[in-house]
């Protein structure tokens, strides 16, 4: 049997009013680009959000593209005078480069394209240049990255490893490290493309080796990374009396019975290696791209069929 209904309780369409679109209702982080709500790229949770997404993607297979993104953030900043977007961005970058080495000659490119694509534009209120004017564009990028290597090349990492070696404490104390090692490589890989000046560098290694009595083993291994990564442009004759004062050093460290063996022979390690005038005996490959890849498993295939056919 049908259930009836009396005529006060029916509904007539013609006093259905249609809902309201509410101003203040939750849409989709995804919906909303190129939407009717649109996030705020000015917010700081919004552009560092953004910018983490591009550095976590961010190859040499796309990096064209990519490093394209991240300047089109950077020149966001011409909205502000205190360079917000950009600074964060520089900041960033640097954190993840010290935290991925693999890709360090590519970070340090990207860089190096940051400083000549930033327009002039963007400016700093705050940052004043040598004429008195504000500081912009390439130079305030320069300007940024300095601050930022310096601040984390002050804060040290040095860090007392646990004894448990399968606990989180060990893992994050070998994070430390490995972050101190790859800033000191950056800034090095800066100073080959001109980015960093030899007086930064210079003055890097003389605080490095201000202690030869009781020094930081983090503090020599990082000492070591950076001459085994500027010494060939670094060793000339413009600067040779000043690095065969550190080698003097270094040398002295080599008998000294405060250093375990392993540090020890990583400096001798590094005397040899200025006697060879700085050439790695095994140079370290970069990590190849994809299509480099292919093109190895192209050329290893032609040789194969080479060979099969002369045999």
């Amino acid at each position: 049997q049908q259930p009836s209904f009396n005529a006060a309780s029916q509904l007539q369409v013609q006093d259905v009013k249609p809902l309201a679109k509410s101003t203040t209702g939750f849409v989709p982080r995804a919906l909303r680009k190129g939407g009717d709500v649109a996030e705020d790229e000015m917010d700081e949770k919004v552009f560092k959000r953004r910018i983490m997404a591009l550095l976590n993607i961010i190859t040499p297979d796309n990096y064209d593209a990519v490093s394209d993104d991240l300047i089109e953030w950077g020149n966001k900043s011409v909205k502000e005078t205190d360079g917000r977007i950009l600074r964060k961005l520089v900041q960033l970058l640097v954190e993840k480069t010290a935290d991925e080495r693999t890709w360090m000659k590519m970070y340090a490119n990207l860089f190096l394209k940051l400083i000549s694509k930033i327009s002039n534009d963007v400016q700093d209120h705050s940052e004043r240049s040598k004429s008195g004017g504000y500081l912009s564009g390439g130079s305030l990028v320069r300007k940024y990255l300095l601050q930022k290597c310096q601040e984390d090349f002050e804060r040290g990492w040095k860090v007392d490893m646990p004894e448990a070696k399968q606990s989180e404490e060990f893992y994050d104390a070998l994070a430390i490290k490995r972050r101190g090692l790859g800033l000191v490589e950056l800034i090095g890989e800066l100073y080959l493309l001109d980015v960093l000046t030899a007086h930064i560098i210079m003055s890097s290694l003389r605080r490095m080796l201000t202690n030869i009595e009781t020094p930081e083993k983090e503090v020599l291994e990082s000492m070591m990374k950076l001459l085994s990564t500027v010494g060939k442009k670094l060793d000339t004759l413009e600067h040779k009396t000043e690095v065969n004062l550190y080698f003097e050093r270094i040398k002295s460290m080599t008998t000294n019975e405060n250093l375990s063996s392993r540090i020890r022979l990583l400096l001798m390690n590094t005397i040899e290696l200025r006697k060879r005038r700085w050439e790695v005996r095994h140079a370290e490959e970069a990590p190849k791209s994809i299509a480099q890849l292919h093109q190895d498993m192209e050329r290893e295939k032609l040789a194969k069929q080479a060979r099969s056919s002369s045999g």
